[in-house]
């Protein structure tokens, strides 16, 4: 990063916390908290306590974010207990500043042996009652390659044969639908947070009404988890696993790395962060394609089908 962009980084993040009411009069210091290739955080230290301050990018509703949306679904986990104290929102810009919690992230073997922990919050999340507005999955992927092109990043190939997938696979769930939950939708390992103790999930910019196996299918891929953690995750949630489970979740794996795929593509065409999103994007959807190429594939669809307990 250059001086330039960094001073007028400081600049603009040093003027804007100025304009909250409860820190006009205080002593404020910040630093950047480094992680996340959307927006821009920092801490920022008042009255000897730290926030979470977030400037977001360029564009960022072309990417499924809704700041109303998220508002309500970071105050309901705060609420829970499952997320971040909610300070307030950071004038003129709208995204919420929250209390800075201590703790750290853990490595794939490390955040296993702590699942039962992030299931627990995921579980509480999805049973909390429903939330005004949708990440409908099938729908969003369409969205990202539309605003892809209309900003001048055509999809490729690949898009095109995935998204005749993602048609299949919204059909099988289809067959024996099941109440839509809210859903976090962006369970990256940096999003999950460990002490000594306990979880918390951070970071509802992605929240909405959506399949619960598609969280638990984006927690998967995104921590790398391994056939038997996949297994040790759904008999954590579901108390079982049957045939319908292991199917539903690795057929929503397959979203999971097609929006993520195609999130990236619309980040070629609107971000200014300094990120590879062309590799990312390449990387994402050939790892979509692999899964969708699964000889099991076929017989995921069809175990999709079935009716599950609860």
């Amino acid at each position: 990063m250059s001086d330039h962009i960094r001073d007028e980084q400081s600049n603009d993040i040093g003027e804007l916390i100025r304009q909250v009411p409860a820190w006009a009069d205080l002593a404020l210091t910040f630093r950047r908290l480094e992680g996340g290739i959307t927006n821009r955080n920092f801490v920022v230290t008042a009255d000897n306590r730290e926030y979470v301050v977030r400037l977001p990018g360029q564009h960022t509703e072309l990417l499924g974010i809704d700041r109303q949306r998220e508002v309500e679904a970071a105050r309901r986990a705060a609420q829970l207990r499952i997320g971040p104290p909610i300070f307030g929102e950071l004038p003129s810009i709208g995204t919420l500043i929250c209390e800075f919690l201590p703790g750290h992230h853990l490595e794939p073997d490390q955040f296993v042996l702590r699942l039962d922990n992030v299931i627990d919050l995921i579980r509480m999340l999805h049973k909390s009652g429903p939330i005004g507005g949708a990440f409908p999955i099938h729908r969003v992927v369409e969205w990202h390659a539309r605003d892809a092109a209309s900003h001048g990043v055509a999809p490729s190939a690949a898009y095109r044969r995935l998204h005749r997938q993602s048609l299949r696979i919204e059909a099988a769930f289809a067959a024996a639908p099941r109440s839509l939950v809210p859903c976090h939708n962006d369970l990256l390992p940096g999003n999950v947070l460990f002490d000594q103790h306990r979880a918390w999930l951070l970071d509802y910019e992605y929240a909405g009404m959506n399949d619960a196996f598609f969280d638990l299918a984006n927690l998967s891929v995104n921590c790398g988890f391994t056939p038997e953690a996949d297994r040790r995750m759904l008999q954590l949630y579901f108390a079982q696993v049957q045939q319908g489970h292991w199917a539903r979740l690795q057929l929503m794996k397959v979203m999971s790395e097609f929006r993520e795929g195609m999130w990236a593509v619309v980040q070629q065409a609107i971000s200014t962060l300094e990120t590879d999103f062309v590799g990312y994007a390449n990387e994402r959807l050939t790892n979509c394609e692999n899964l969708a190429a699964s000889p099991d594939f076929n017989q995921w669809l069809r175990d999709a089908q079935a009716p599950l307990p609860g």
